[in-house]
């Protein structure tokens, strides 16, 4: 079977010929309402649902607490105000206009206190079947797409109650080709050098997903299966091949503004609250500081491109009300420096009051000082990592002809004759160079394989913090 494109598919007969038949495009639908209603079991009925259509409240839409919704506001006629999935996670804001209905994610963990705001998550894509992994993704558009229509939109409905929307025209992020999600709750990227596939689900999607997709999307990253099928005499795989999470954004709301505000932020950081080792962060004040005047303030910690990047704003006034207390404070985790890993989609709290000092205070203002924290391991977990990749890499490219060598040479003079005439470090091993650095700095025992540098030729003889190869990598966190 083979798909042409997005239009067209051809179908083979029983005698060997084709048929070709005309699909409908995956279009919005027309009655938004009704298709999303559909596939939300855990809606109740007295939730508000607004016809972007008609840009007028239907029969089912009884205003919470009665207080009334204005369609003068522009963004009630959004996709996302008009199927919430439950009351919870619907926030009303007095603004000028009225009142309006503020999208935001629930906790999902026993602890309560910290939610997910983005998730972006990615697997290779011989996941959708082993022929996949020999097409190159730059050329074979009509193959990959063809198995994210029928096997990845299965797996996303089941996990968080939307699939496919629309083909993009082009892709994004290094990913030639893109589908995004229904009603814009995130992006599908495809067609990379790396064979892989990444999924974002944004802010919306996180807020709007069927209750419980933490622990079905965390089933699904950990369902790696291989095993013998006895009808074929083949080994088989199932689940997803390298489940990487990507990005992970959590998120706390403190709606009466009682434990945190911009300025407590302000205050934690002269105290050293964002302080995790190394050079202090980087805070950056956005906003009417000086002149507060109802339009939001935010105060960032670190850099937007690093691995871990915290902001704390006024979410109320953003969302258009002067006088609301509601502040929104989000870690933001990224793998460009750190594993993250899978357990942060079932304990999102825990790794929220790890990320900073300062958010062990948080916990007892919140008397919940049973909630231990966990700490994403940076360094150290990565060099683990980068360094049984590497040794994979060697091994799969040129472990025969080492086998074969090692034979007939001295092992010194074979590593010898191998080894670059250029002492550079591969990117791949650079991790592995700041777990070294830090451990040094801190004192700290080496855990990684191996264990000292007396293991690792690559440091051997290295000044170490001299060289201007380490810089970078000085104050690693």
């Amino acid at each position: 079977m083979t798909y042409k494109s997005k239009y067209t598919k051809t179908y083979p007969k029983s005698q060997g010929n084709t048929e070709t038949r005309s699909e409908t495009t995956l279009k919005k639908p027309v009655q938004k309402t009704t298709q999303t209603r559909k596939n939300t079991v855990e809606s109740p009925k007295s939730a508000q649902f607004f016809s972007a259509e008609s840009s007028r409240l239907t029969d089912f839409s009884t205003p919470i607490y009665n207080m009334g919704v204005t369609t003068l506001d522009s963004r009630l006629q959004y996709d996302e105000f008009t199927f919430p999935r439950r009351l919870d996670n619907c926030k009303m804001v007095l603004t000028e206009k009225g009142n309006v209905p503020v999208l935001h994610s629930v906790p999902c963990d026993e602890y309560g206190i910290a939610s997910h705001d983005w998730i972006t998550f990615g697997f290779c894509q011989s996941t959708l079947g082993q022929e996949y992994y020999s097409l190159d993704p730059m050329t074979a558009d009509s193959e990959l797409t063809y198995g994210i229509e029928t096997f990845l939109d299965h797996h996303l409905h089941e996990i968080f109650g939307f699939g496919l929307g629309e083909k993009r025209q082009n892709g994004m992020h290094n990913y030639k080709f893109a589908y995004e999600l229904q009603d814009k709750m995130g992006m599908v990227l495809y067609g990379h050098s790396s064979r892989r596939i990444s999924i974002q689900i944004n802010g919306t999607g996180c807020a709007l997903a069927r209750k419980g997709w933490q622990v079905r999307l965390y089933q699904y990253l950990t369902s790696y299966q291989k095993f013998y099928d006895p009808q074929t005499g083949f080994l088989k795989e199932t689940g997803p091949r390298e489940p990487k999470l990507t990005r992970v954004d959590l998120a706390y709301d403190d709606f009466d503004g009682q434990y945190i505000t911009v300025d407590i932020a302000d205050e934690w950081d002269d105290v050293g609250g964002f302080w995790c080792g190394g050079r202090q962060p980087k805070i950056e004040k956005i906003g009417p500081w000086k002149r507060p005047n109802g339009k939001g303030r935010t105060f960032a910690v670190g850099d937007r491109t690093s691995g871990k990047y915290a902001r704390f704003y006024e979410r109320g006034k953003k969302e258009g009300s002067p006088l609301s207390p509601w502040v929104r404070a989000e870690v933001e985790f990224k793998s460009k420096d750190r594993y993250i890993p899978l357990d942060i989609l079932l304990s999102p709290s825990q790794y929220f009051l790890g990320a900073y000092p300062c958010f062990e205070w948080l916990a007892k203002q919140l008397e919940k000082d049973f909630c231990t924290p966990e700490k994403t391991k940076v360094v150290k977990k990565q060099s683990e990592i980068s360094w049984d990749k590497a040794i994979d890499v060697l091994k799969v490219q040129f472990g025969k002809y080492i086998r074969q060598f090692s034979k007939v040479l001295e092992p010194q003079v074979l590593i010898t004759m191998i080894s670059s005439d250029k002492d550079e470090v591969p990117k791949r091993l650079k991790f592995s160079h700041a777990a070294v650095m830090q451990s040094i700095r801190l004192n700290q025992h080496f855990e990684t394989k191996p264990t000292s540098l007396e293991e690792m030729p690559l440091f051997v003889g290295k000044p170490l913090v001299n060289m201007s190869a380490y810089k970078e990598f000085v104050h690693a966190i």
